[in-house]
């Protein structure tokens, strides 16, 4: 038995050929991608639009902060808090026991005379009934006691007295405020005149010390360090100043992965020296089916001119992750607020885009043809 080659019709011509010139079509015309392939890359290195470089131990180490952060020296080179020193907003009492029983001052039956509670003013001055003004912002209680007798003196033959401060009014006082548990204003005390004791007054939401910046406000400058920083060097427990503001907020930045990605998108830079190594892994790693491993880039915004313009080309740094050494230098190489992780394409990722584009066309056109044959009900020929 013989079978002849089936006869072809124009209808069905027509089908396979427009099968055919589709799939031409698909070869020449631009697969959808996420982004530059190496080659695209390189060649607008080449073209000076940016500056790209392949990673080195020297980049990696010139990438990393230091583990400990500092306060600024003047506010680390304290001796003393002084915090026995008055201030403006500090409540003094003043209680005289007269001895010569003349009865210069108002007595209760205890033989006290309290000349109550009176505030130091915006100026540093004080007054009390009879003792008339005092300067007293910037003396110890005990220079202000002096002063008071010699004052007394004057008035009385012999008097004993007593100089404290007052519990309701102190103008020692510093705010803390922000992510705490108890925000709020502070005294600055003998047992409590560091910066430690007064965060743990208002006990911060530490959830991760590494990521919780602790500001401080003094004289119209700010300085800030980390919650670590402060444990792990005790020289950043400075000494507080009546005035100072203290806020604690999260440390909220981001970079961005792109490309070929277990997971795209926005990643939290959740400690200090956060690498290239850390992204990727909070990205879910590379596409294995997709991404190229010699193809990781790392963009970092143009530094901006004086007239806000870019004055120096974008620098990319290239991780190739096929090489064991550049694996280790993704994980010293510290990535910052703003900066882009880029994973382009394997070249193979675009062949098989073309070879599955064509299978689904070829496909489609071998329907159609079967269809027509359907439609015209005809079958190849048979002899015997």
């Amino acid at each position: 038995m013989q079978m002849n080659a089936p006869a072809f019709g124009p209808r069905r011509k027509t089908a396979i050929a427009m099968a055919l010139f589709a799939a031409m079509a698909l070869t020449g015309c631009q697969l959808p991608r996420s982004g530059p392939m190496l080659r695209e890359m390189t060649s607008a290195n080449d073209a000076k639009d940016i500056v790209v470089k392949p990673v080195s131990r020297e980049l990696a180490m010139a990438s990393r902060v230091p583990e400990v952060a500092d306060f600024p020296t003047r506010y680390r080179d304290l001796t003393q808090a002084g915090f026995d020193r008055l201030v403006p907003g500090d409540g003094i009492n003043v209680k005289v026991w007269e001895r010569d029983g003349l009865g210069v001052f108002a007595a209760d039956p205890s033989g006290v005379s309290d000349l109550g509670v009176q505030e130091i003013d915006r100026s540093g001055n004080v007054h009390f009934p009879i003792l008339g003004k005092f300067h007293a912002a910037g003396l110890t209680l005990a220079q202000l006691h002096d002063a008071v007798v010699a004052r007394l003196s004057r008035l009385v033959i012999g008097a004993d007295v007593s100089v404290t401060r007052a519990d309701g009014a102190r103008g020692q006082m510093v705010t803390v405020q922000g992510n705490l548990t108890k925000p709020g204003m502070y005294p600055i005390t003998q047992t409590s005149q560091r910066l430690s004791s007064a965060l743990a007054q208002a006990a911060p939401v530490q959830t991760n010390p590494e990521q919780l910046i602790i500001s401080l406000r003094r004289d119209n400058q700010v300085a800030s360090v980390r919650l670590s920083d402060i444990y792990r060097n005790q020289a950043n427990d400075i000494l507080l100043r009546p005035g100072d503001v203290i806020t604690a907020y999260d440390a909220r930045e981001y970079l961005t992965v792109l490309g070929a990605a277990g997971n795209q998108g926005r990643v939290a830079i959740s400690k200090r020296n956060y690498s290239v190594l850390d992204a990727l892994a909070d990205a879910r790693g590379l596409d294995d089916k997709l991404a190229d491993p010699r193809s990781v880039f790392l963009f970092t915004p143009a530094k901006a001119g004086v007239d806000g313009k870019p004055d120096m080309l974008p620098v990319v740094y290239q991780f190739d992750l096929t090489r064991p050494e550049q694996v280790a230098l993704a994980r010293e190489f510290t990535v910052r607020e703003g900066q882009a992780i880029y994973i382009s394409d394997a070249p193979f990722t675009q062949v098989q885009k073309v070879l599955s584009a064509f299978r689904v066309t070829m496909s489609a056109g071998f329907s159609a043809t079967r269809a027509i044959d359907s439609d015209s009900g005809s079958t190849p020929a048979v002899t015997q």
